[in-house]
């Protein structure tokens, strides 16, 4: 045990300084709020294009839904792609992977605590954009300044969106241990599809039925409407454009499927790791890189 909390530790510390370039800590703060607030603004600004396109029929409530879920999508690209990314990165740019496998260190918790420091990072991004939105934007305002932030539900989807992240994050590494530099595009190809299935721009009633039968098997879903019920409360029944097939399920209900898709996932991330880091092992491919 000692072991492994000496790796977890040690791991974030190097996922932290990787993350930051070693940077001075004011200047990556200042990097953290530019990069969120600039891509969700852009949302903000087809928001109010499609407004104003449509004579104002599009519902002022539908700006707390975009902003808030990108805002938390954040979490998703940092943890989920971002280990994928740090197996590239470790084997392809600082050719040390074979020698993190063959120290003492466990090579599961060595990606655990990297995903610890994307997640301090994602975490810390994400709130400093909805900070933004809420400085900015008088209807996000009032979207979470109705009936208050519920914190004790906001703690338990992120405990559990942890999992979640991880998991889902353990999958795409293994996978990428026996690819070469291109496989940072599998996670590029990933995140696209899960941004469109979760329902983060959109709710899901807009995508075909058997499309979101497919949303509904994911538990970034479920993850999502979480964090904006958390956030925000439940949708509202006079706005019906953003009430999808979850709209009348109770935080319970939410929280529940949430834990039952994320143990799935746990265990298939666990066989999907153990059977791709044995077979990168075997072949070499942990020493394998593109030479560039």
């Amino acid at each position: 045990m000692l072991n492994h909390l000496r790796t977890l530790r040690l791991a974030t510390w190097l996922g932290w300084q990787l993350e930051t370039n070693w940077a001075n800590p004011w200047l990556f703060v200042l990097y953290m709020v530019v990069k969120p607030v600039c891509g969700s603004l852009m949302l903000v600004c087809m928001f109010y294009a499609a407004r104003s396109a449509t004579g104002g029929r599009v519902p002022a409530e539908f700006l707390p839904y975009l902003y808030v879920s990108n805002a938390c999508f954040g979490l998703v690209g940092s943890v989920m792609f971002g280990l994928s990314y740090a197996v590239i990165t470790d084997r392809e740019r600082y050719r040390m992977m074979k020698y993190i496998y063959i120290s003492p260190a466990h090579f599961q918790t060595y990606f655990l605590g990297r995903g610890l420091a994307r997640a301090s990072e994602g975490t810390v991004g994400g709130a400093l954009n909805i900070a933004a939105g809420l400085l900015l934007f008088a209807d996000l305002r009032a979207a979470m300044g109705g009936d208050g932030v519920a914190w004790g539900w906001l703690a338990l989807f992120l405990l559990i969106g942890a999992a979640m992240l991880w998991a889902g994050g353990m999958i795409l590494a293994g996978v990428c241990l026996n690819m070469s530099r291109n496989g940072m595009f599998l996670s590029e190809g990933i995140g696209g599809l899960v941004y469109l299935l979760s329902g983060v721009a959109f709710p899901l009633a807009i995508l075909p039925e058997w499309v979101q039968a497919v949303s509904r098997a994911l538990p970034t879903t479920y993850w999502l409407e979480g964090m904006r019920r958390a956030l925000m409360g439940p949708v509202p029944a006079d706005v019906p454009m953003l009430r999808g097939p979850l709209a009348d399920w109770s935080n319970s209900e939410l929280a529940v499927a949430l834990v039952a898709t994320t143990t799935a996932l746990v265990v298939v991330a666990q066989f999907v790791w153990r059977w791709n880091e044995r077979r990168a092992w075997r072949f070499g491919k942990l020493e394998e890189n593109a030479g560039v």
